[in-house]
């Protein structure tokens, strides 16, 4: 199996189950993901505590990295928590002989997104980054990075000035040593708002983009002709370049995690064996993840 080295937001997901009219009151569009301020976090935290459904460890290279593990990939996650509980729930999620975390401590309290879910299972997050905003290249260990075989982020982690440097330093690093790279498009709102940002990843020489039609189809003008691409088509399974694989008809409780768990599985598998067999245990694996409350199995 692969060695895989991620990047990205440490966060703990705090799910809550609201209806249509609920979520349409908030300001985040359906299926869509927002940055809030400490303040906002505040009042929704009081808002809707007793509608918590769950608390559970997420961001969505660490749901990746948790994904792969659980194939037998060894993986080493950097990011930047607070010194608080949060950050020992977040620890608490991992498998410690599979999962190794290269992490700084900030100021500030390790961040958390909400996680809201509509009765036909589809999530609308909204994120407080707090601690992962100092997300800085000292996080990274370059030892661990120069030996893997991947490295791994997404576009949530360079949506900050600091993050920006950190995929830069990381990018230096892997590309000095043979180490491939794979970067997702994460959400279309992040897109529009960070367009200068993704666009200068979408410049270099990556080896794997993934992410959902939507943003492929919004990001087509930047994307080179000659990267991988994997994009999830959601209920309707996924695509790898021209490989298809659909997905199961299912009763789905929460999508949360889905799309994190298809990368990480895929690239479990990406050189192991056929594409069409990785792909289908990608789509299968993420297919689980729909059926629970939560974005790790």
């Amino acid at each position: 199996m692969p060695k895989i080295y991620g990047f990205g937001n440490a966060l703990i997901d705090i799910e809550i189950s609201v209806s249509e009219k609920e979520l349409a009151s908030l300001p985040i569009n359906k299926g869509s993901m927002e940055h809030i301020s400490s303040s906002q976090k505040m009042d929704w935290l009081q808002r809707f505590q007793s509608r918590v459904q769950s608390r559970e460890p997420g961001g969505s290279i660490a749901n990746s990295l948790h994904a792969a593990a659980s194939q037998g990939s060894r993986c080493t996650f950097s990011c930047s928590m607070g010194e608080d509980l949060e950050k020992d729930l977040f620890l608490q999620g991992f498998n410690k002989k599979l999962i190794q975390t290269s992490f700084q401590y900030s100021i500030n309290p390790t961040g958390i997104c909400f996680i809201f879910v509509t009765p036909d299972g589809e999530r609308t997050m909204a994120s407080n980054l707090s601690a992962n905003e100092d997300l800085n290249p000292k996080c990274l260990n370059k030892e661990i990075l120069v030996q893997s075989d991947w490295l791994l982020f997404d576009a949530f982690s360079v949506c900050t000035s600091r993050g920006l440097k950190t995929a830069k330093e990381a990018f230096l690093i892997a590309k000095q040593n043979n180490v491939k790279i794979a970067f997702g498009l994460a959400d279309i709102n992040l897109i529009k708002s960070n367009l200068k940002e993704i666009e200068w990843v979408l410049n270099q020489s990556i080896d794997l983009l993934f992410s959902n039609e939507n943003e492929i189809n919004l990001m087509q003008q930047s994307i080179k002709t000659d990267v991988d691409i994997l994009c999830s088509s959601g209920a309707k399974g996924c695509r790898f370049n021209q490989v298809k694989v659909d997905a199961k008809e299912i009763s789905v409780v929460n999508t949360n995690g889905a799309g994190d768990a298809l990368v990480g599985v895929f690239l479990s598998y990406y050189n192991s064996i056929p594409q069409q067999e990785a792909l289908k245990k990608a789509v299968d694996y993420a297919t689980e993840v729909c059926q629970i409350g939560g974005p790790r199995i």
